[in-house]
């Protein structure tokens, strides 16, 4: 990798430029690390919920984008592969691959901005946020309704977690 810094003193603020030629993991990263030292170095929020270092690092082909916990409706796995699921239409290309696995994820809900996230199932993780309804079934499945139209199955291992924090009895 070459590396190259160049001055010009008509610029009005730092810029920083990243020329690849595809890109990487590796590309993805720096670019995050980059952005949280310059959001570090800003004041930051007073609640931290909006701060760069709460948002998940997420791909679409070739496109790095970085999620904002709040705009997550889930996170699930499938294949071995672990997708954020933003909310929008199924028409709208609203999935992320992650570079992070499940546990990661979880052990991050005690940060300020994946409060409202719980893990429902081994493969799931939901945004109470978007959280339309619960089917209840007599047979004691429930099933998660999202507000964008996906439909979770609750595990019976993740029942007590989350009826606590639901309130239900």
């Amino acid at each position: 990798m070459k590396i190259s810094i160049v001055t010009d003193e008509n610029v009005s603020d730092n810029e920083i430029c990243l020329h690849v030629k595809k890109i990487t993991e590796t590309v993805g990263l720096l670019a995050e690390k980059l952005e949280s030292w310059e959001k570090g170095s800003e004041e930051k929020e007073s609640d931290g919920e909006n701060s760069f270092s709460s948002m998940i690092t997420g791909r679409q082909d070739e496109t790095v984008s970085f999620l904002k916990p709040e705009n997550i409706v889930r996170i699930f796995s499938l294949q071995k592969k672990v997708y954020a699921e933003t909310f929008g239409t199924k028409n709208d290309h609203n999935e992320y691959e992650l570079q992070l696995r499940l546990y990661q994820i979880e052990e991050m809900m005690d940060e300020p901005a994946f409060k409202k996230f719980i893990r429902i199932s081994n493969t799931d993780i939901v945004n109470f946020d978007y959280l339309k309804n619960m089917d209840m079934g007599l047979n004691g499945n429930i099933v998660m309704n999202l507000t964008n139209g996906e439909r979770v199955f609750v595990s019976r291992r993740y029942m007590k977690e989350i009826k606590t924090k639901l309130r239900i009895k």
